[in-house]
């Protein structure tokens, strides 16, 4: 039997959670962009959802990279692509948070922005998932 090395088993367990959590908050989304001049809806539990996801994420990965490799150097470059791609979803979460409210009094300037920040999370979310297939392969 192979050596398992127990400190990253457990931080990938904890870093999938996460992406889970990100995942249960986001993809339901796509349906919900909102059509025409139809504000999008916002679920509160599944927003927090994802940001405890979003949370986890950034607390385990860079914990998952210390343990297995020591530092960054040689990693590659679907890594930074992947911390680009993260970069990207904080702006989409953050454009959208900042919106939902004055979305909620019946702005239709910030109905778009959350429909932006909306399409933007999806998509860096799904570039994450594949550059880091690539990454750690």
């Amino acid at each position: 039997m192979a050596d398992i090395d127990l400190p990253f088993a457990a931080l990938l367990i904890l870093h999938m959670l996460g992406l889970m959590l990100v995942a249960a908050a986001f993809l339901p989304l796509v349906g919900m962009l909102g059509k025409g001049d139809e504000p999008p809806r916002t679920d509160r539990l599944l927003t927090r959802f994802g940001h405890y996801g979003i949370i986890v994420l950034l607390l385990t990965g860079p914990l998952m990279v210390w343990v297995r490799y020591g530092s960054y150097d040689g990693l590659s470059h679907w890594f930074w692509l992947k911390m680009a791609m993260i970069v990207c979803l904080a702006g989409g979460v953050v454009l959208s948070a900042v919106s939902a409210r004055p979305m909620r009094e019946g702005s239709t300037a910030a109905a778009r922005r959350v429909r932006v920040g909306r399409a933007i999370a999806i998509v860096s979310l799904l570039g994450i998932v594949i550059s880091a297939v690539f990454a750690f392969q």
